[in-house]
């Protein structure tokens, strides 16, 4: 367990609407000298690169030193197992247990420009937004809280028609309907719709064109931003797709649902694993296209390495100028699940079971991609 101790000011509780009493939210501002160096970012499934246009922004905006920080910034938001709050030391006391479930989530950049910054003589404020007990929603609150980049460029790519190649490929998948091509764009109250930058992302991970034994597309995991921008600099190229495109993400289902039992065949325990969700054989999840039950969760952060591996089953038809499978996909998959299950695992096992680190350390995809190789 780690406890981190922070000056904060105009601390506040929430509580829950719902008033489920294991769910509550905090706020507060905290100086920036104050921010705390060693809170940890697993949750977080973005990569902070502080040499992009919006970190310089961020910086910009911090070095101005106009006392607004903390109202132009969104600020930072934590997952932490408990909160507490010494009113006469205006100090929190954060206790993080887990790296995967508690840290932060959102505002990466925002920090790690700040503590850059600290100790300089700038009287600027962040805001914090402390939440606990969601644990059991850490994956999707992560991931709704990361998406706010480069949502407007997704629904002017779809007012141009660029994602026509992409519709024209999977048009026909029983999830099509559910796919979310403009912003808020929904189905019907309460159906589960999946981002269309997703879609783009699962497709990117088989672009052998642009990844090759070596080069691996971590960015498919951690910003499905920049692979949106990269997919809008040539759409047409996703067309060599079209003839592999369905059994991706059917492949990706059978990857989803099979993985808990792939590697509990092997002698694995894997609903003995917090991120798995498991509650005595009762559904705790929906595979993410087909929306079938499952008894466990499995992480994205294990599942696009996973399933990016079977690039290593892709080749150019040079007379179709489409992409095509080497040998039947599913057979391959079949005879390689519970080899790749145990790799996986004992990885992540090695690096502190955080599913999130897997999808974003390239020597876990480059494992599991080389097992493939090999068998093809």
């Amino acid at each position: 367990m780690t406890m981190l101790k922070i000056k904060a000011t105009q601390f506040k509780r929430m509580e829950d609407p719902l008033l489920r009493a294991d769910k509550r939210k905090y706020v507060c501002y905290v100086h920036i000298d104050d921010l705390p160096k060693n809170i940890s970012f697993g949750p977080n499934p973005r990569d902070q690169k502080l040499t992009t246009a919006v970190a310089k922004q961020i910086e910009d905006s911090l070095l101005s030193n106009d006392g607004d920080f903390h109202l132009k910034n969104r600020g930072v938001v934590v997952s932490a197992s408990k909160v507490q709050y010494d009113t006469k030391k205006g100090e929190m006391a954060l206790f993080l247990d887990d790296d995967y479930e508690h840290g932060n989530i959102d505002g990466g950049h925002s920090l790690k420009v700040a503590l850059q910054h600290q100790n300089k003589g700038l009287n600027q404020y962040m805001a914090f937004e402390i939440m606990v007990g969601v644990e059991d929603i850490i994956e999707p609150l992560a991931a709704a809280r990361n998406t706010s980049v480069q949502v407007d460029d997704k629904s002017l790519a779809e007012l141009s028609n660029k994602f026509d190649p992409i519709k024209d490929a999977i048009g026909g998948m029983p999830f099509f309907e559910r796919i979310a091509f403009k912003q808020n764009q929904q189905l019907a109250p309460k159906v589960k719709m999946i981002d269309a930058r997703e879609v783009v992302a699962v497709l990117t991970m088989f672009n052998r064109s642009v990844y090759s034994e070596t080069v691996h597309p971590t960015q498919a995991y951690s910003s499905k931003a920049k692979v949106l921008d990269d997919y809008l600099e040539n759409p047409d190229h996703f067309e060599i797709f079209s003839n592999i495109a369905p059994d991706i993400f059917d492949l990706y289902d059978q990857i989803e649902k099979d993985f808990p039992e792939a590697y509990n065949n092997t002698g694995g325990r894997y609903g003995g694993k917090k991120y798995s969700g498991y509650k005595e054989g009762k559904v705790v999840a929906k595979s993410k296209f087909r929306q079938e039950d499952m008894i466990y969760k499995v992480p994205d952060g294990l599942i696009y390495p996973l399933v990016a591996s079977f690039r290593a089953a892709v080749e150019l038809n040079d007379s179709t100028g489409k992409y095509e499978w080497k040998q039947d996909v599913f057979e391959l998959y079949d005879e390689l699940r519970q080899q790749l299950a145990t790799k996986i695992m004992k990885y992540t096992d090695a690096i502190g079971n955080n599913p999130n680190a897997v999808g974003k350390d390239a020597n876990a995809w480059d494992i599991l991609y080389m097992t493939v190789e090999r068998a093809v």
